[in-house]
């Protein structure tokens, strides 16, 4: 058996050799330093360059299609547009009447409800139980309302979706000032 010839292990660690010179791309102790951990003095002596900031390249507008057909350079208008300029000024119209409602208990099987008098604002709290009643309007289901009267000026003060009030109590307003 003829024996092969290796390359010895302490060649691998000098690096790749050319024809017995070392090659420009290996390392050595001098090529480990950085640029910028270079000296002064070690750097190659070269006039400064002035550097100038680099401006963008100014590029005209163009008018290209029907659309912009207007000139992009002018000037802003002078007033600026309000639309209904021109019309004469509505009045105001009266404020609409609301009602102040507040719902207690309404987990249980008689609920409270605190509310005003849409009429004359007189504080009322009321007990109900049930489901709302179904009922039918022009051939389509809808929810009958139950209609509560004000113990004050005897008019609906309210209409609940409810099967039954049980009791309705005349009370100060919660929500008068």
């Amino acid at each position: 058996m003829k024996s092969t010839e290796r390359p010895s292990k302490t060649s691998e660690k000098q690096g790749p050799k050319l024809n017995g010179q070392i090659s420009k791309f290996s390392p050595t102790p001098a090529d480990d330093k950085l640029p910028e951990e270079l000296t002064t003095g070690q750097q190659p002596g070269h006039a400064p360059v002035e550097e100038k900031p680099l401006e963008p390249p100014k590029v005209e507008p163009q008018v290209t299609g029907k659309r912009n057909k207007k000139k992009i350079d002018l000037p802003p208008a002078t007033k600026p547009y309000i639309p209904f300029q021109d019309r004469p000024e509505e009045p105001e119209l009266p404020p609409e009447p609301c009602q102040h409602m507040q719902f207690l208990d309404c987990n249980s099987e008689v609920g409270r409800v605190i509310f005003e008098c849409y009429h004359c604002q007189q504080g009322i709290i009321s007990e109900y139980t049930g489901e709302p009643v179904m009922g039918e309007y022009k051939g389509r289901p809808s929810v009958i309302f139950t209609k509560v009267k004000c113990p004050n000026c005897e008019q609906t003060a309210i209409r609940l979706q409810v099967r039954e009030v049980l009791s309705t109590t005349a009370i100060p307003s919660p929500w008068q000032q």
